[in-house]
Parts: C-alpha cells; sequence; structure tokens
C-alpha cells in the first residue's frame, strides 16, 4: 500500500522546490509538488479583478480552497511495482486519503494495481473541458481512482487525451474571468462547469491546474486519485477529435 512518513510529507511541504527521494514498499521513488505556492498562482493567473481576497472570495462563492499552499503531487516509482490501493471494501488503504486531502490530486507512475484488484472498476471517457466529479456528497465513495493498466492490451500504450484537475474555486473564479454568471447565481457547487473553452489551455496548465497526460512510454502503468468533494477534473484533447481510450475509473471510500 503506499505508505508515506510524516517527515518525508512535510519536508516536501516544506521544501517542495526539489523532489525527494522515498522508498515505498521497499521500492526507491522519487516525489514532487506540481503546482507550489498554488494561491500565489491563481492570484497571478486571474489578477485583482478576479481574486484580491481569498476570504472574501471563499465567502462569495460559498466554495472552500483547503490547497493554501500547493496543489498536486506526483509520486515516480524507479521500477515498475504492483500496489495494493484498496481493501476488498473499496476502502483507499495507507496515506492516500491524508495525501489526497493536502495536495488534491495523486498521481503515480510506473505502477499498476497488483492482481485480484485489475479487474474491478470500469472504464470511462470524460467529456472535453466539461469539469465535473463523479460523485456526490451524499455518496459513501467519494474518492475517484484512474487507472492505466499496462498489462492491458489497449491501455499498453500511451494515451492521446489528458485528464486536468482544479481546485473546486477555480471553477468559480474562471467563470468570473469568462463574465459566464449563471453557473455562479448560487453559492456552492455545481455538479459541472464548461469553462476553458476560449482560453489557452496550455497557459492554465502548471498555474492553476495539473494536467495528467497519460502518456509515459509504452508499458508503464499509471495511477491518478482524487477526493471529488473539493477537486473538479474533465478531459483535454490534446489533438482535435482525438479523444483517447477509456481509462480506467473505481470509486472509494
Amino acid at each position: 500500500m503506499l505508505k508515506i512518513s510524516q517527515t518525508d510529507i512535510n519536508n516536501l511541504i516544506d521544501h517542495y522546490g526539489d523532489p525527494i527521494s522515498v522508498r515505498i514498499q521497499g521500492s526507491p521513488a522519487v516525489v514532487k509538488v506540481l503546482i507550489p505556492n498554488y494561491l500565489e498562482k491563481l492570484k497571478q493567473f486571474y489578477g485583482v479583478g478576479v481574486l484580491s481576497n481569498i476570504n472574501q472570495t471563499v465567502v462569495n462563492s460559498g466554495v472552500p480552497f483547503p490547497f493554501i499552499r500547493h496543489f498536486g503531487l506526483q509520486i515516480n516509482f524507479l521500477s515498475s511495482i504492483e500496489i495494493k490501493m484498496h481493501d476488498g471494501q473499496f476502502e483507499l488503504l495507507g496515506a492516500s486519503k491524508q495525501l489526497i486531502q493536502q495536495f488534491g490530486i495523486v498521481i503515480l507512475k510506473n505502477v499498476c494495481l497488483e492482481g485480484p484488484a485489475r479487474g474491478l472498476g470500469h472504464r470511462n471517457r470524460f467529456p472535453h473541458l466539461n469539469f465535473h466529479r463523479d460523485r456526490n456528497e451524499t455518496l459513501p465513495t467519494p474518492y475517484s481512482l484512474y487507472t492505466r493498466d499496462q498489462r492491458d492490451e489497449e491501455q499498453y500504450f500511451s494515451r492521446k487525451s489528458s485528464t486536468l484537475i482544479i481546485a473546486n474555486l477555480v471553477a468559480y473564479l474562471q467563470c468570473m474571468k469568462e463574465q459566464n454568471y449563471e453557473p455562479i447565481e448560487s453559492k456552492g457547487m455545481r455538479s459541472h462547469y464548461e469553462i476553458f473553452h476560449n482560453e489557452n489551455v496550455e497557459d492554465a496548465i502548471g498555474s492553476v491546474m495539473v494536467e495528467q497526460r497519460w502518456d509515459e512510454p509504452d508499458g508503464v502503468g499509471e495511477i491518478a486519485m482524487l477526493d471529488n468533494r473539493t477537486v473538479l477534473h474533465s478531459s483535454y484533447r490534446r489533438m482535435t477529435g482525438v479523444e483517447g481510450y477509456r481509462i480506467g475509473v473505481r470509486y472509494l471510500c
């Protein structure tokens, strides 16, 4: 299972400029923050006209913002491993929940689920730039876990489309920037937002959103996991009209 010491987590949070080396399940891995100083990045991207005061914005939107420091975590195993991410009751194991809570989106590379868990879940392809959540607050399985299984004849190959992940508050800020006020007339979260269609998405990647490209070399497994209560996600077709294959999806508690 995914185990990282609190010391390593604290070291990563405080010294986010450099990746750190850790051992997980006895295997060496490199861990790095994907978007350091997330709030500052949001301020730079949206400007004072949209985001002048984070506390007032949270009040106005009715959308909490838990990622004041950093957003996105990537764990790259130096050699391919199998890992147990959840138990038979579909509960996330190890440090997974803690890492998702702190970083919003957690991405693992050069990894696949252990044998018995491979066939569980289903496959899905998300709409292009339709930022949404898989589960609502009433469901007991708020976590989504996405997989690219390198042992699968289709997923063995790199995918042609990405998954984009944003903090919930970014949907509100982007609607304000686009002067698209109808989705944010009421406080709180909607189930989906059509945003960034008139934006250069490449400018937003690494500033306000994390891109999971699923484009590690052929034969490399990848996992991404998030909490539908705190972030939204969508597909991003990097090549016009190319959807990419359906990615593995399962919902966990």
